[in-house]
This record gives C-alpha cells, sequence and structure tokens, in this order.
C-alpha cells in the first residue's frame, strides 16, 4: 500500500504557472515535507493512538493471543512485537509527487485484513489533507516570492 499524492493544476494555477516559468517549478522540498510528515505521523501518532488519529481505532487484541503476547512481548501494544512494521515507513519524492509506503512483508495483511483483523495504519484524513496542501502551498508561495509573481 503506498499513497501518492500528485500535483495537477487547473487553469488559473496553470496560468500563473507559465507567468514565472514552468522551469521553475520544482516543489521537491514541499513534497520531501509532505513525506518526512506523514511517516513520522503514520508511524508516531497512528501506532499511539492506536489508529484513533486518523478515526480508524485498532480492533482490540482477542483476549488469548493478548495473554500470549503479554507473556512473550511484554508492554508491547498491538502490531508491535519488534518495531520493525513501525520503523518501516519510508517515502519517495519527485518534483511533483511524495509516495510514502512500507515494505514490510505483513504490513499489507493488517492494513487491509487479509487473514487478521484490519488495522489500519496509513490514511490520508482530512485533517492531513489540510496538513499537506499546507506544505505544498508554503513551498509554491515560496517559490513565487522568489520569482517574484
Amino acid at each position: 500500500m503506498a499513497y501518492t499524492i500528485t500535483i495537477q493544476g487547473d487553469t488559473e494555477l496553470a496560468a500563473k504557472l507559465r507567468k514565472f516559468g514552468v522551469a521553475v517549478l520544482d516543489l521537491s522540498k514541499g513534497m520531501d515535507d509532505v513525506g518526512i510528515y506523514l511517516t513520522r505521523f503514520f508511524s508516531g501518532e497512528v501506532f499511539a493512538s492506536r489508529g484513533g488519529a486518523i478515526g480508524e481505532p485498532w480492533t482490540p487484541l482477542n483476549d488469548r493471543y493478548a495473554a500470549f503476547k503479554a507473556e512473550v512481548w511484554p508492554g508491547r501494544p498491538p502490531l508491535v512485537k519488534t518495531g520493525l512494521m513501525q520503523r518501516s515507513f519510508e517515502h519517495e519524492t519527485t518534483k511533483l509527487s511524495a509516495r510514502v509506503f512500507n515494505d514490510v512483508s505483513y504490513f499489507g495483511y493488517h492494513q487491509d485484513g487479509r487473514g487478521v483483523p484490519e488495522r489500519i495504519m496509513m490514511k490520508v484524513d482530512e485533517q492531513r489533507e489540510r496538513v499537506i496542501v499546507g506544505l505544498i502551498s508554503d513551498d509554491i508561495d515560496s517559490k513565487m516570492r522568489a520569482a517574484d509573481v
């Protein structure tokens, strides 16, 4: 599972971009900011809130497995045995896109509920959308100010 954010302009934005030159358009900083933000959010706040931060509270562990986990991995919350999956959120960016992903082999099983209870870790909700738009807007604004548009 990966999220890809791509900027596609409407006519007003396209006209503004032409005004200061499409060659100047490089939103690498904004896209990297988005990747860093989402990577930290998914591995931090989503895990700490057990999905509540994205409005997708995780199903509690069943009693039998909770007892086993408490004995073998005491004090570890749901979806954390070694911490590998939690530490494995990454991002890649281009000038106009950000991709956030987790390549751990069992990530998708938990994210999609394949054979295990669904416990969503990656979801871009309305609040995340606002942050993403803000980060990209900040980068565009800074470029437009630099180009005196």
